[in-house]
């Protein structure tokens, strides 16, 4: 038998050659030290020794190449972290209200210097303290529709800040109300209409601030209760003005420092946006700036218009503000926009609010119980970050949230951060990585230069004729010299019987790939906006699939090929990598039955299995899917029933949210699952339906469908009833049936005396009581 190479090593092997030449491919046209160190995986040598196998001066970052060169002619720059600031976290088992400062992520500041396309891995730690202090500001809508609410919320003040209090010791509560734009068409500007808009109701107004951050509930049951309802004209409401000022007014709310801050944001109508103010003749965008006056009310509404949804979500993030938008209508409005502003939650009240306390601690709960690391990264940013953390299991998964946390529970997140490109003016570039309540400040260097520039420089080189400086061993011309030598003139002519030899690629038969000329043996480039390298081989329009963006705006064009930036992957980084194939929490692509294509989960169908979802997480087709596993929670926390006590109902993840119909909304895309509730033997119905941040969207039919109790008194009556009317119909079937027999028999008789012929003969048997005799004698004389 022949001994021979197992076939997964000689793949590996020629994996690893393709890899080199690749590489040495990459690094070899390179003319410049400082565009080599920029070229991830190459190294460069200022002096090779003689007999190097190599005449370029850079080359693959390999062990078996570093011999052609001494290590003090090699530029071969390595990341570098210094920690700046590293407080301590803060205890947990201390009270933070003897902390001078909170601190609950670690470090706070780091200084990196980075070598382009190097990655940089470091880790964050978050702990959670106990008894985090809190400002919560109710934002109310007090048009006319909401006079009930008002009622319950003043009714319920006291019972929400004791819930609070036993959150947190450390508990404020402020108050503020919105109608709308004292404007037509928003308000009707008649001068009654100003005075009572409707019955009962007070002078419209845009927004006013009742009452700033107060840690006496009393007085927020007092503002609540004395604030008046109002009116204007249109269905939308001046919402996000409101928002707007109560974000940006720090002094007026009294918002603060080392606070996790939440404003609830209470309406039963739609909101105006920027743009609607247009209608009213204001074209001044909203310039994100405190109006109150000393009363606290909002008076610039005529000056500025709306504020956007984005101007909204910048203003949260910026100053740290969860929003929760508590609404009694319109919950696909208000859901779709909390999904469009960072650190904001969405829940639906009862008709008149009732279940207002239950919803702000619920929604305080999920806020509290889920850590999220972002970025101020866009993507033109020269760094990118990609997290990662154990948070979900055992493994690693690529992810910057964690849930389930509580008070104490420490994290720690895994930051891969890597520089892209080089920024022209070379200044640090600051990154800041944060919670809603810290921030961790990376102050990024960029490696791009080499350190042989300016202390391995020869002017006036006689390796350069005396026409250039030698630079980390290559010649840097003057201006009115080129050549690899400096040997020629920039005002010289390109000779036809030029040797082009060194003008030719290994590998190639056309001098400068056919793409430029050969003049004093270097390329001269046809296109230097779009051809360069060394002989001519890189072209940037390979790196555009015909659009404008290069690299599909998710990479840099290296010698026409595309380095994308993490996260990304294709020949023009067009598709996003796996990592989008995964549910969060899980390694699994595509959860296991299906394939990734372009960052898209393409599923597993057959006659019998239909896998579906954003990651396959769900079998349409299946008996169950995750029906099953949401089915105990659901039914303990929305209907108090089922196998889970108390304490395992905590524990559940989802929170369902009641609906009173399951309409074409909630079930498009959902998975519909119904089940027997065999404590009350009703049937119950919810859907689930997987979202974007690893969690699931559920919604849960309020009431359950239970048969109609049997209506005992109605079946006796019913069967006495039925068994009368069966006795009559009978006597009924049996006199119509007798009354026809006689008549066919009546008419049968009559029909046989009419047919009777009669005999006129007399009875023999009968004879008179006279006699009669006949007279012969007269006889024969009548004759």
């Amino acid at each position: 038998m022949k001994a021979g190479i197992p076939l997964g090593m000689a793949l590996w092997v020629f994996w690893a050659l393709a890899s080199l030449a690749s590489a040495q491919e990459s690094c070899s046209v390179k003319e410049q030290c400082s565009d080599c160190i920029q070229t991830p995986g190459c190294l460069w040598c200022s002096k090779p020794k003689e007999g190097s196998p190599t005449s370029s001066h850079c080359v693959p970052d390999t062990s078996q190449l570093q011999s052609f060169c001494d290590a003090q002619h090699i530029e071969n720059p390595q990341n570098d972290v210094k920690v700046v600031q590293n407080d301590p976290l803060s205890d947990v088992s201390k009270d933070v209200r003897q902390t001078v400062r909170i601190i609950q992520l670690a470090p706070q500041r780091l200084r990196l210097k980075l070598r382009k396309g190097k990655t940089q891995h470091i880790s964050v730690t978050y702990r959670q303290v106990k008894d985090y202090p809190v400002d919560l500001y109710y934002l109310m809508d007090l048009s006319n529709s909401m006079l009930d609410d008002k009622e319950n919320l003043a009714k319920l003040g006291s019972k929400l800040a004791d819930t609070m209090r036993n959150l947190t010791t450390q508990f404020k509560l402020g108050f503020g109300s919105f109608v709308d734009k004292v404007l037509m068409p928003f308000a009707d500007t008649a001068e009654e209409k100003l005075q009572r808009p409707c019955s009962g109701c007070a002078p419209p107004y845009s927004y006013r601030n009742d009452l700033p951050l107060d840690s006496d509930p009393s007085k927020f049951t007092a503002k609540v209760l004395g604030a008046p309802i109002s009116g204007n004209m249109d269905a939308p409401e001046g919402g996000f003005d409101a928002l707007m000022q109560a974000m940006v007014c720090k002094e007026q709310i009294g918002w603060r420092d080392t606070v996790r801050r939440i404003i609830v944001f209470s309406t039963d109508a739609k909101f105006h946006h920027a743009g609607d103010g247009r209608l009213a003749g204001i074209v001044q965008p909203n310039d994100e700036q405190c109006h109150l006056d000393k009363d606290g009310v909002y008076n610039d509404f005529d000056k500025y218009d709306y504020p956007s949804v984005a101007q909204i979500n910048k203003i949260a993030q910026r100053e740290e503000i969860n929003v929760i938008f508590a609404v009694s209508g319109y919950p696909d409005l208000y859901e779709s926009l909390s999904k469009m502003i960072e650190a904001s939650s969405f829940g639906v009240l009862d008709a008149n609010s009732a279940n207002v306390v239950e919803l702000v601690k619920e929604q305080y709960e999920r806020i509290t119980s889920k850590i999220k690391l972002s970025d101020n990264l866009t993507d033109t940013s020269p760094v990118t970050i990609s997290y990662s953390s154990k948070c979900h299991g055992t493994q690693d998964v690529a992810t910057s949230e964690c849930g389930n946390m509580k008070e104490g529970s420490e994290v720690v997140f895994d930051l891969d951060v890597t520089a892209i490109e080089c920024p022209a003016d070379g200044k640090p570039f600051f990154i800041e990585v944060k919670t809603l309540q810290d921030k961790l400040i990376l102050e990024v260097e960029f490696d791009c230069s080499c350190g042989c520039e300016t202390t391995d420089r020869v002017d006036n080189s006689t390796s350069c004729h005396l026409q250039g400086a030698l630079v980390c061993g290559v010649c840097s011309c003057y201006p009115g010299f080129r050549g690899d030598r400096c040997q020629c003139s920039t005002s010289g002519f390109h000779e036809l019987n030029e040797d082009e030899s060194q003008c030719i690629m290994p590998g190639d038969a056309y001098a400068c790939s056919n793409q430029g000329y050969c003049s004093c043996g270097a390329c001269v480039c046809d296109s230097p906006d779009f051809v360069n390298g060394k002989y001519c081989q890189c072209n940037r329009r390979l790196c555009s699939n015909g659009n404008d963006k290069e690299c599909s705006g998710h990479g840099t064009c290296d010698c026409g090929k595309c380095k994308c930036k993490p996260g990304y992957e294709g020949q023009f980084c067009e598709c996003e990598d796996d990592s989008k194939c995964r549910e969060l929490g899980k390694q699994e692509v595509c959860s296991g039955h299906g394939e990734c294509k372009c960052g898209k989960c393409r599923c597993t169908q057959s006659d019998n299995v239909h896998y579906s979802g954003q990651y396959c997480e769900d079998c349409q087709s299946c008996s169950t899917g995750k029906c099953s596993k949401f089915r105990d929670c659901v039914q303990c926390q929305h209907f108090g029933t089922g196998v889970l006590d108390k304490e395992e109902c905590n524990k559940c993840e989802i929170k369902p949210q009641p609906v009173d119909f399951l309409d074409d909304k909630i079930l498009n895309n959902a998975r519909l699952c119904t089940f027997e509730d065999t404590d009350t033997g009703c049937y119950f119905n919810f859907t689930y339906l997987y979202m974007d941040n690893g969690k699931y969207s559920i919604y849960v039919l309020r009431e359950q469908q239970c048969p109609e109790a049997a209506p005992v008194l109605g079946i006796v009556f019913g069967l006495v009833a039925a068994i009368v009317a069966i006795g009559l119909l009978t006597l009924l079937i049996w006199k119509l049936l007798t009354t026809i027999h006689d008549r066919r028999e009546y008419a049968k008789f009559e029909d046989e005396r009419r047919k009777a012929q009669w005999n006129t003969d007399g009875n023999p048997l009968y004879r008179p009581a006279t006699n009669t005799f006949k007279n012969p004698a007269f006889a024969q004389q009548a004759q």
